[in-house]
């Protein structure tokens, strides 16, 4: 019996224990992407979509909003994480990067109980029923940079390992609740056009930032736009990857690590982009 197998999309090794691609997720059944895709949900977020584009129109402002979608179109899903995290994907392609949820279920880490966990595990019941445990979070970036809060190390992800499993939503999941006054309900009243697949974050990304954008807005503004960094979670500001499945190294197109001058710290960073390389990952610094 073979102990792993081809994937006949990215031919990657698939492992016998694995129900699915570990480096590309497929074949597998994404229900944040159906949910996404469903007939309501883009009914809905094609309104905000037209209604940003008049209002552009009419502002005079059309021209640069045309050309932050076409620019926002090519946006990558980037994700941070301390540099301790990246060491260990990069040690092996068997390197799983877990949820939250399943570090919890594993035993390997106690839940978190302050006030902004517990609103994120309420909001993740709400927005993925039944399936919070298997979505990674990421964000949307132009310049290849995640969040910094949360490492200094940015990891790219590639497009062809996650566009048929990622969807696209607003905000911060949990501060669109609080603002939308989301409440726990036996009825699905969730709000309708804020989320879209993969393919469409370009018209996300108009229908929530037309209204920030005037003729006079360079090119150079609009990763800050996308993605605006905050001193806490409530003060950043950008559209939020959901992506369903496991991430391997093999997964990352990019990392972008921030050098130390030296120290034991410079010399991780060091092995870390060595065996980066090795995996076919490109690093900046």
């Amino acid at each position: 019996m073979p102990t792993s197998i081809p994937c006949a999309e990215c031919r990657n090794e698939i492992p016998q224990s694995a129900l699915c691609c570990p480096h590309c997720g497929r074949p597998g059944i994404f229900w944040n992407v159906i949910d996404a895709d469903r007939a309501d949900e883009r009914t809905a977020l094609k309104a905000r979509y037209d209604a940003a584009k008049a209002d552009a129109l009419r502002r005079g402002a059309d021209k640069t909003v045309y050309h932050f979608e076409t620019v926002v179109a090519n946006s990558k899903a980037v994700l941070a994480r301390p540099i301790e995290d990246v060491q260990r994907l990069a040690n092996s392609t068997g390197q799983l990067y877990p949820t939250y949820y399943q570090l919890v279920e594993a035993g390997l880490k106690l839940p978190d109980n302050d006030e902004w966990n517990v609103a994120r595990e309420l909001a993740d019941t709400v927005l993925f029923p039944h399936y919070k445990q298997h979505i990674r979070f990421a964000a949307l970036s132009l310049d290849g940079i995640g969040l910094s809060m949360f490492g200094f190390c940015s990891i790219e992800l590639r497009d062809d390992m996650i566009a048929h499993r990622a969807s696209v939503f607003n905000e911060n999941s949990v501060l669109f609740m609080e603002r939308h006054g989301v409440k726990v309900s036996r009825k699905r009243d969730f709000p309708k056009g804020y989320r879209a697949v993969w393919g469409e974050r370009d018209r996300l990304c108009t229908a929530k930032l037309a209204a920030s954008i005037d003729s006079t807005t360079a090119p150079n503004q609009y990763s800050n736009l996308l993605l605006a960094q905050g001193a806490s979670p409530e003060t950043h500001e950008f559209v939020e990857v959901h992506i369903f499945g496991p991430i391997t190294v093999l997964t990352m197109a990019k990392v972008k690590v921030t050098p130390a001058k030296a120290g034991p710290r410079a010399k991780i960073s060091k092995a870390l982009i060595f065996k980066l390389l090795n995996h076919g990952v490109a690093v900046e610094q």
